[in-house]
């Protein structure tokens, strides 16, 4: 099982152009196997490990977007309220839906618009700061007239989502997701 579980994951790397995986496989909250192809950095080069800890990403944006719906389904809020309801001070809040949050549909600029690491984000940043900083500016469009990708949508949502449940997000996607799934 574990060579087909190699062989897979290296063909994966081969054919798709990722610079590198690392897997776990979990039973019954155990790993019970884990492993690593190709490479954890491209330049300088360095071997990926399963000891190595990656940056998320945006793979968190699916878990707030979870949270969000579990205080939907507790009635404590709606995809249509608006943001003003918590950050009245942010940009044309009281025009912006939840809803358009999280479909990337409100209009904050993104706060890390970059495929690279830039000076500025190699500063800590609170939550706060990065709302402050980002969602009271201009809007680069009208809240529903389009589509844009931004990071500071979501720094909205987690903020909601303490404001609304009294715990920090990790608490509450711990509580609310993490367990339950165990």
């Amino acid at each position: 099982e574990r060579a087909r579980i190699d062989s897979a994951a290296n063909a994966i790397v081969a054919n798709t152009g990722a610079p590198g995986a690392s897997i776990a496989v979990v039973r019954g909250g155990q790993v019970v196997y884990e492993g690593a192809y190709g490479k954890a950095r491209v330049g300088p080069a360095v071997p990926a490990s399963s000891a190595k800890r990656y940056s998320i990403g945006s793979v968190s944006k699916q878990f707030t977007v979870a949270a969000v719906m579990l205080l939907v389904e507790d009635g404590k809020l709606s995809l249509d309220d608006k943001v003003s309801r918590w950050f009245p001070q942010l940009t044309r809040a009281s025009e912006i839906s939840i809803r358009q949050l999280l479909s990337m549909t409100s209009g904050y600029q993104d706060y890390w618009p970059h495929d690279y690491v830039f000076t500025d984000m190699q500063r800590a940043a609170g939550t706060g700061e990065i709302t402050r900083r980002w969602a009271e500016k201009a809007l680069d469009f009208d809240p529903g007239a389009k589509w844009q990708y931004s990071n500071t949508n979501y720094v909205i949502a987690g903020e909601i989502i303490e404001k609304v449940s009294g715990m920090p997000l990790m608490d509450f996607m711990r509580q609310r997701i993490f367990t339950p799934l165990r």
